[in-house]
C-alpha cells in the first residue's frame, strides 16, 4: 500500500491543501489523521479522482 501526504496530493491534482481537509472532513476524501498529518492511501486517492470524472494522467 501506498501513501500520500496532503502535500503530495496538493501537488498532483493542483488542489489547495485546506480544500483538501475539508473534502476529509466532509468524508469526500478517506484520509487518516497518523501523528499530526493526514495521509490518504493511493486507492482512495483513485477512487475520490474517478469520482470526480478527470482522468489520471500520472
Amino acid at each position: 500500500m501506498k501513501y500520500y501526504t496532503l502535500k503530495q496530493v496538493s501537488e498532483m491534482i493542483l488542489t489547495p491543501i485546506p480544500y483538501l481537509r475539508k473534502l476529509i472532513k466532509e468524508h469526500k476524501l478517506k484520509g487518516r489523521f497518523i501523528g499530526r498529518q493526514y495521509i490518504v492511501e493511493e486507492k482512495d486517492l483513485n477512487i475520490f479522482i474517478n469520482s470526480l470524472g478527470v482522468k489520471n494522467e500520472r
